[in-house]
């Protein structure tokens, strides 16, 4: 379809103000996609996410639910200044950056100013959606920033209730780092590692016998009892350091002692940041310390063994080993066990290695346990699952039951961990390190740190009593798909406080600290909320909005100033809450999780999200999306390359649930071609021909009974898709949902247009018209021409989803023409065997009735039993089936091991073919003969099985 006609639907949509919903009587559905940040053009990577919405909200529009589907944009943060500034600068990178987006040397100079990027990309996006066909409401569009003083006073407002709710403190703790910049990393102002954080960690420490620690870093300070041995890297050279440990709440001098730690220099570096004094006494080199043997928690010594997997820049170079709990760990251990050469060449006492057993010291549920190393595939699930699972399910076994203040034996995992961390502290056994849980580099390329900020406010994400409100939240909430779960809990489990303001960049001031500017992840949680005033707001003057205002409209609390006041309150209480928010699976550990805890702090229970969706990251081609790849595709770029339609099509045809997506550009490039093709099918088959003769089709039905089969089967096979295209849309599964109603429909229309001797009007307009509505959801320009081409008046964006009913769905009659089609492909495998181009005559030979009943009892023992021997006595003692014998006892020998469905009955199957015989005839050319087995004396007669006949070709 040419830009000119998608142009004329737009221009429709928007006079017909279809996609601009008010307030009404109608129960609503409220769907949003996280504002963009708008430093460049929208690309392919938010194309798929953005179209999770848009065939959402259009689905729900056609299901007749009053829908808003807002759009906004994001600007807070450093990076758009940073962008500006290496603009004036003429930095390299920056102006090629720039020049890749198409801008002249000319205009590249307006990009000096921050302003101009706000201004300009958010106007673009805004271009390239509607040219898209997103069916959004940009009536409330807005933009971040207090360059927007209006959305400015609401995320003040935002932050006046959470500091009245206690939720933002002043304090130390730990964040992302730039050393180069010298200030904090928000997830804009990355170039890699969005969405990465600081993870807390348990230095554990391992007493020498001079005293001296060598210290481990772990997640799992609940396996502490499984440690079997120590682990450091033979060629690594390691740092001895004297650190000074203090007492709690204080770091005066006097108050501190020192230890003697040996750690990798990596780690050294990153404590030094972590606000540790460490002084460097010398270097050991990992070889010296094989074989040397350290005290543990719970009074016992273990070995330092060699390893070469182990990574200098994680932890601190040395690692512990639980193999009872870690499939490393323990194919570390098996590997050793069976390398005599490599313990002799560090002078270990082989045998004594060999002795090193696992410690169980958990009861985890489902895995039971690991007997072999070459049990690989067990280890592998083992490796992925078993810490979550762990920390959700497994207890402590009867090892904890003594060490620590209380029994701890039984208890699940997620009770016990804090207390074992807390205790372990408190008796000098470990200390707290942070590490990112992924790489981050700045965007100016320098790697990101974890560094211990001062006088820095937080939102106390880490605060237990938030926690089981943000559970509450989560255990009301669907979650698209629902395996997402465990990676909710999960992070809302060990999520800590976060640094939400920053000195530098665009953004909101903090409102009692204006010296602090808010972080971007942090004025983005509630927002939503802001869609439902941003079209009234924008018409009340700045100074009379105010918290006061936001009080009223959000809580209903004072007066009413005025009736914009009352209308905001109107459309809050209606639209509010969110029923679905997509998001991309990297943002569940921050974006999302924090939108629910938000959430659950400044709104009352019945305001809080509804479902949430999150998917996987775009692959173009198969490929990881990037721009020296060349295949970073814009989205104004697909309405001409590839059409707006094909494009929406491709990008949810690519993937499902936590899958990665993947884009296809020759699929795009074919759908093209191919929805051409559909509008052209539906124009030549709506009411064209076929109704002038309808009483023609009346007598041919009554003539041939294969023509009102063939209808009903179709009027079978629509109710079937649509229903199974509706389940698949309530899932948001729409990829399955697109394959039903358009790839799936298309053979079935196909083979209709095929078996009927004319198509039945009625049946023929019924199908297109429900093919239309649902197409309309992913390609609504090619849907809305071709619902105009067919003779309707109204907008197909407007027309009412097709409804299935479940008692037109006949099984049967759907496994009927399966039949014919496997009779149709039979008959072409005998002729291409026989070699034969032309046939005179085929006869097709029915089975016998009893065939029929041998096959369902057969399938039933089947079931039972895989013996071949007992199932022959079991069908032998059937009356039916004795006088049959040596048959039976071929025939169970015929099918065993395959899967057999439960066949049609003899009568039926019979009627089919017979039914079928003068399409089968048109259809090779030739004379169609069906003969009963039981009538016929030809040999092959007796090779007939139930929904195989026996095919003889002349």
């Amino acid at each position: 379809m040419d830009l000119k006609t998608e142009q004329k639907w737009i221009n429709k949509w928007h006079d017909s103000k279809i996609f601009e919903p008010e307030v009404d009587s109608r129960d609503k559905f409220f769907l949003n996609f996280p504002y963009p940040y708008v430093n460049g053009y929208l690309h392919i990577g938010h194309f798929y996410t953005l179209m999770r919405v848009e065939a959402l909200s259009r689905y729900k529009r056609a299901q007749g639910f009053n829908v808003l589907f807002p759009q906004a944009w994001h600007c807070t943060g450093s990076p758009i200044e940073n962008a500006a500034k290496r603009v004036k600068e003429r930095e390299a990178k920056q102006l090629e950056i720039m020049k890749g987006m198409g801008f002249s040397d000319k205009e590249i100079e307006k990009f000096e100013n921050p302003e101009h990027w706000i201004r300009f990309f958010p106007r673009e996006a805004k271009k390239d959606l509607n040219a898209l066909g997103f069916s959004i409401d940009f009536r409330r569009e807005f933009i971040t920033t207090a360059l927007n003083p209006r959305y400015d006073k609401f995320i003040r407002w935002q932050f006046n209730k959470l500091k009245e709710k206690k939720a933002i403190s002043k304090g130390k703790h730990p964040v992302v780092w730039c050393v180069k910049d010298n200030c904090p990393v928000p997830d804009h102002n990355r170039a890699e590692g969005e969405g990465e954080t600081p993870q807390e960690f348990v230095l554990i420490k391992h007493t020498l016998d001079d005293g001296k620690h060598l210290v481990s870093a772990t997640l799992r300070q609940d396996t502490i009892y499984g440690i079997t041995n120590l682990y450091v890297n033979p060629d690594f050279e390691y740092s001895e350091v004297e650190i000074k440990i203090h007492s709690k709440n204080s770091k005066n001098s006097e108050d501190a002692r020192t230890e003697s730690w040996i750690i990798s220099e990596s780690s050294a570096n990153k404590l030094r940041e972590q606000e540790w004094s460490i002084k460097v006494i010398r270097k050991i080199k990992g070889q010296d310390l094989i074989g040397k043997r350290t005290q543990e928690f719970g009074n016992k010594k273990v070995l330092i063994l060699p390893a070469t997997f182990i990574d200098p820049e994680f932890g601190t170079g040395i690692v512990h080993s639980v193999p009872a709990e870690s499939a490393d760990d323990l194919i570390a251990l098996w590997d050793l066990q069976k390398d005599e050469r490599t313990c002799k060449k560090y002078g270990l006492d082989f045998d004594e290695v060999k002795s090193i057993k696992p410690i169980p010291v958990l009861n985890t549920p489902r895995y039971g346990s690991i007997t072999s190393q070459n049990q690989r595939e067990k280890l592998e699930k083992i490796k992925k699952e078993l810490y979550k699972i762990s920390f959700y399910e497994a207890t402590f076994n009867e090892k904890y039951s003594r060490g620590f203040s209380e029994n701890l034996e039984g208890k699940k995992i997620s009770e016990g961990k804090d207390i074992i961390k807390k205790e372990l502290i408190e008796q000098g056994w470990a200390e707290i390190y942070y590490q990112l849980t992924g790489k981050i580099v700045c965007r100016c390329l320098t790697p990101s740190i974890v560094k211990i900020v001062s006088d820095q406010w937080f939102i106390k994400y880490g605060d237990e009593n938030w926690k089981k409100q943000a559970r509450h939240a989560l255990n009301k909430l669907r979650l698209y798909p629902e395996k997402s779960r465990a990676q909710f809990e999960y992070v809302i489990g060990w999520l800590t406080d976060w640094a939400c303001t920053r000195e530098v960049g665009l953004g909101t001031k903090l409102p009692w600290d204006e010296k602090w500017v808010i972080e971007s992840l942090s004025d983005s949680t509630i927002y939503m909320a802001y869609y439902t005033i941003a079209h009234i707001i924008k018409d009340i003057p700045e100074d009379e909005i105010n918290d006061e205002m936001f009080e009223y409209v959000f809580y209903g609390k004072g007066e009413s100033k005025n009736k914009k006041w009352d209308d905001m309150r109107k459309e809050f209480n209606y639209w509010y809450p969110v029923d679905f928010r997509n998001s991309g699976k990297d943002l569940i550990q921050n974006h999302l999780a924090f939108f629910l805890f938000n959430h659950t702090a400044i709104f009352p229970e019945k305001h809080w999200p509804k479902s949430i969706g999150v998917n996987g990251w775009v692959l173009v081609d198969g490929n990881k999306m990037s721009k020296s790849k060349g295949n970073f595709i814009l989205l104004r770029e697909m309405p001409e390359k590839f059409g707006s339609d094909a494009s929406r099509l491709t990008i949810l045809s690519g993937g499902e649930e936590l899958d990665d997506p993947n884009w296809d550009s020759e699929l795009a490039r074919s759908l093209k071609t191919r929805l051409e093709s559909f509008r052209e099918f539906c124009v030549n088959n709506y009411n064209k021909g076929i109704k002038e003769r309808r009483h023609e089709v009346a007598k041919l039905i009554v003539q041939e009974p294969s023509s009102l089969h063939i209808d009903l089967w179709m009027i079978s096979q629509l109710n079937k898709i649509v229903k199974e295209t509706t389940e698949a849309m309530e899932e948001t599964l729409f990829r399955t949902a697109s394959q039903k109603c358009f790839f799936e429909l298309n053979n079935l229309i196909k083979w209709y247009m095929k078996r009927s001797v004319i198509p039945n009007a009625d049946v023929m307009n019924k199908v297109i018209e429900s093919q239309i509505i649902m197409l309309s959801v992913f390609c609504p320009f090619i849907c809305e021409e071709t619902w105009h081409d067919i003779g309707k008046k109204t907008l197909v964006s407007e027309e009412k989803w097709p409804e299935f009913n479940s008692e037109k769905i006949d099984e049967e009659l759907n496994r009927s023409e399966i039949l014919v089609e496997h009779f149709i492909n039979d008959i072409n495998q005998v002729k291409r065997l026989a070699k034969l181009d032309r046939t005179k005559k085929i006869t097709l030979f029915a089975a016998d009735s009893w065939k029929y009943h041998f096959v369902e009892r057969a399938i039933n023992e089947f079931n039972n039993t895989k013996n071949i021997g007992e199932i022959i006595k079991k069908l032998m003692s059937d009356d039916k089936l004795r006088s049959h014998g040596p048959i039976v006892s071929k025939m169970v020998q015929k099918i065993a091991g395959k899967l057999v469905d439960k066949p049609l009955s003899h009568a039926l199957e019979l009627k089919i073919l017979r039914e079928s015989a003068e399409f089968l005839s048109k259809e090779f050319n030739c004379e169609i003969e069906i003969v009963e087995e039981k009538d016929s004396k030809e040999p092959k007669a007796s090779q007939s099985m139930p929904g195989k006949p026996a095919i003889v070709v002349e």
